[in-house]
């Protein structure tokens, strides 16, 4: 050996830098075949020493089966022996020879049968020169997949036990060899035989401190993070004596000795209860029942939910998320900003503000300035070729004006409050709202010899009769309100005078227009009798591609208080035109498939998971999640009937049809706008089913459950609410209402209310404090409604957030992995696919893995 290390010495004495590299690691890959090959050598003595000791614990088996079967023929035999005492010698020595045959052919059988294993052993395998069988590596090996030797690697093959002699601080550790089936029971039976305890008495905890079932795997007892370490402790005894509870329950329930033991234990507990109330002694849990709430929040725990991600798929956030956005894009495109609020305010500044010299529009308080206006503003932007009105827009079809008035005074309109009472015969009563059966329907003989002959002249219209009553003078049905005032509600009837705004020469028809107002001013048109009159026309603006709908009204009551209102919209009367037009179209359609998605199909998807988590399916069709798909599919029908049925009318269809006859478009702006809403309507329900599957994220989730959850409990508190807060608007009806405006109805004195809870700061402006009711509303609003009703919400959702978080448990114990998201949101071909071809060795949840 010297030798040779003296020949390597001098070898690398004469070889160079790069051939002494190459030499060493020649000697390095040497030094580690020879570490594998003595690896491979090792891995080989453990195979055979777990194959002899395997054949020895079975021969050891065997040998016990003889000496068990042995011993039972040695007794059939003596049975046998004592049974036939009294026979012949010669048959007991028959006997004798019969077994000896038999022991004889039995140790022939067992030698033939070894010499055949023997023979058959060295033809299949190679033995060394003592005789020691040799294997071969692939016959050691244990072919596993990938996957299973992964989760094998997780597998827990050792547990520690410690067992700690009780009132000592003696402890005892050994580990056992456990495999993946083992239950902890079995390993506290063995732990138990080993230190020679009584099973029943000790059970296994956990090192932070939590008892495991007998049922459970030795694998599901830890986390990964924790070590596989139980503690042998022995069961709290138990109380083997009888306490007052049980031994008041065992006592007779009639009688002289009930009646004083029932005396007895009552002045027991409630001598009990005022110390345990004095000095805060007593049981735990009769403690934390004393305070509301306190027992549930100390007793709550982690209750692992998981099922709501099982409705909650991808499609569905896509579907959601797909409609959403294209109803968005949709307002957008059928309302682009700021150009409803453009059209709308420039022409109502040149309408209500005139040229800044004049009167305004929202000044109006009497008839006079009514006809101040209309000779002044109205003559001045509708009828002027230069004005600022008819340079930036055109007017379409007819300038209105239209008048309603009550019937003449008379004594039988007059209130008859008490029989007792009489109004006197020289006083008559006007009608106090304009109704169809309460107009006045009589020609004024003055007014018609005016027109009469005028009609169609000068821009007039042709059919205009402004002596006599019309019953549809505009597109609302007569008797049919729809028309909102300050103080009342009026429909389309009326006497009213129409004026060609196309008409040429323009100044022509402004001449006749003032001719016109100055003899109705002078008729007294306008006169007691009268309770609204109504300016209506009609603007398309061509840099928007809009029409503007203009009506103003100034609505006059049976006390005179003039008060005016206008009323603009801008809309479209048909969508399909243009190249943006069908693009709208096409993006209907689209929605229209998404929504029949929707609607039937997802209500189908929700009803079929009720039925099979709950048993019924109809509760989906009454939550909240099926009304709003149920509203998102009737509301888009409506709308999208009301988009194409009703607003399906060419512009240029729509010019000729204002042209020809006096149509109030103020209706059909109403419906544009209320389309549109409805479009919005649809964006919010689609918002909040988009959201409900947002709950797959856990923060998300939590919030969603605290608001739901704590909703449900505010329900609860409507039963006070609502009869408070309607006291509250009846209050401020009666404290306000001869003095605030917006308090003179019910649904006015709401917002009121609502306002002031809110702290609107013009609202609070308007209350005056020296009004000692008033003063006393507002403290006792700001009780009930801040400190009583706003803290409760808030108490509650408070104590909601702490529950759903508790049962929920923590999000970082439920953070996703890379399993988690290609499960949810790959379909199961590709899903498959991922997981067996590409990443095939992801990490998995046990679970999972134990199912596949």
């Amino acid at each position: 050996m010297a030798d040779d290390s003296s020949d390597l010495l001098e070898g690398l004495h004469s070889l160079d830098i790069t051939a002494c590299k190459e030499h060493i690691r020649q000697l390095q890959a040497r030094r580690e075949r020879r570490r594998e090959l003595v690896e491979r050598l090792q891995e080989k003595l453990k195979a055979l020493n777990n194959e002899l000791a395997a054949r020895k614990e079975e021969a050891d088996r065997c040998k016990k089966d003889l000496l068990e079967e042995q011993a039972k023929n040695r007794r059939l035999a003596e049975a046998r022996r004592g049974q036939k005492a009294g026979k012949e010698v010669a048959t007991i020595q028959d006997d004798q020879q019969r077994e000896q045959e038999m022991d004889l052919q039995t140790a022939n059988v067992r030698r033939f049968m070894e010499s055949t294993l023997q023979e058959k052993v060295k033809r299949d395998s190679t033995q060394n020169e003592l005789g020691i069988r040799i294997y071969d590596e692939v016959e050691l090996m244990v072919e596993k997949s990938a996957d299973e030797q992964a989760q094998e690697s997780k597998y827990i093959d050792t547990v520690l036990v410690t067992y700690c002699i009780p009132n000592s601080e003696l402890k005892y550790n050994l580990s056992f060899r456990v495999d993946r089936n083992m239950k902890t029971k079995k390993l506290r039976e063995d732990a138990c035989l080993y230190w020679g305890l009584s099973e029943v008495e000790f059970i296994l905890k956990t090192m932070s401190n939590a008892k495991v079932h007998d049922e459970l795997a030795i694998q599901s007892c830890f986390r990964e993070n924790e070590d596989a370490h139980f503690s042998l402790v022995q069961k709290t005894p138990k109380n083997a004596t009888l306490m007052d509870r049980e031994l008041l329950h065992i006592m007779p329930k009639a009688g002289r000795k009930a009646r004083r033991v029932a005396k007895q234990s009552a002045k027991r507990d409630e001598a009990k209860g005022d110390a345990a109330t004095r000095t805060g002694v007593g049981d735990l849990a009769e403690q934390m029942l004393l305070l509301p709430g306190l027992f549930r929040y100390m007793t709550q725990r982690d209750k692992n939910v998981k099922q709501h991600l099982q409705r909650l798929k991808l499609r569905n956030i896509c579907i959601y998320l797909a409609v959403l956005v294209m109803t968005i894009v949709d307002i957008y495109m059928r309302i682009p900003p700021a150009l409803a609020f453009n059209c709308r305010q420039g022409v109502l500044e040149l309408m209500t503000e005139g040229d800044g010299q004049g009167l305004s529009f929202d000044d109006i308080r009497s008839s006079d300035q009514v006809w101040l206006w209309l000779s002044d503003t109205v003559a001045d932007q509708l009828l002027v070729p230069s004005s600022p009105l008819r340079t930036y827009n055109y007017p379409v079809g007819y300038l209105q004006v239209r008048l309603q008035e009550v019937q003449i005074p008379t004594q039988a309109q007059c209130p008859q409050l008490d029989l007792a009472y009489s109004v006197p015969e020289n006083v008559t009563c006007f009608a106090t709202r304009y109704t169809a059966s309460k107009a006045n329907t009589i020609e004024d003989d003055g007014v018609r010899h005016y027109f009469y002959g005028k009609s169609g002249y000068a821009g007039r219209y042709v059919n205009s009769a402004p002596w006599s009553f019309g019953n549809e003078r505009s597109t609302s049905p007569a008797g049919e309100p729809w028309i909102l005032g300050h103080f009342d509600e009026f429909d389309g009837s009326g006497q009213s005078i129409e004026y060609d705004l196309q008409y040429s020469p323009l100044d022509e028809l402004r001449q006749a227009f003032l001719n016109d107002m100055l003899f109705l001013q002078g008729q007294n048109w306008l006169d007691p009798q009268s309770r609204a009159l109504h300016v209506s026309f009609l603007l398309y603006n061509s840099n928007y591609d809009h029409f503007i709908s203009n009506r103003y009204t100034v609505e006059m009551t049976a006390f005179g208080v003039v008060r005016p209102f206008s009323e603009i919209g801008v809309f479209r009367p048909g969508f399909v035109e243009y190249d943006l037009g069908f693009s709208m179209l096409s993006l209907d359609i689209i929605r229209l498939c998404f929504v029949l998605l929707i609607c039937p199909v997802q209500i189908y998807w929700d009803f079929m998971y009720e039925r099979r988590v709950n048993g019924a399916g109809c509760k989906h069709l009454y939550s909240v999640q099926g009304l709003a798909d149920l509203a998102v599919g009737i509301i888009f029908f409506v709308m999208f009937g009301l988009r194409y049925g009703n607003f399906n009318v060419p512009s240029i269809d729509y010019f000729v049809q204002q042209a020809q006859t006096p149509l109030d478009a103020g209706e059909f702006a109403e419906q544009y706008n209320f389309h549109i809403v409805m479009d919005a309507l649809i964006s919010g329900l689609l918002l909040y089913r988009f959201a409900f599957f947002l709950r797959i994220n856990r923060h998300f989730f939590l919030i969603w459950s605290t608001v739901e959850q704590a909703a449900m409990v505010g329900c609860r508190l409507l039963v006070i609410a609502v009869p408070v807060v309607v006291g509250l608007i009846l209050v401020s009806m009666a404290v306000g209402g001869s003095y605030d405006e917006n308090s003179r109805s019910f649904w006015s004195s709401l917002m009121r209310v609502m306002l002031l809870i809110y702290a609107d700061v013009e609202t609070v402006k308007d209350y005056d404090p020296n009004r000692g009711w008033q003063l006393s509303f507002n403290v006792a609003l700001y009780f009930l409604m801040r400190l009583v009703f706003v803290n409760c919400w808030i108490s509650v959702l408070i104590h909601e957030y702490q529950k759903v978080r508790v049962a929920a448990g923590s999000t970082e114990t439920y953070r996703w992995k890379e399993y988690d998201y290609v499960v949810w949101c790959l379909p199961w071909p590709f899903r498959n696919l991922y997981l067996n071809f590409l990443r095939p060795k992801i990490e998995r949840p046990a679970k999972d893995s134990v199912e596949e």
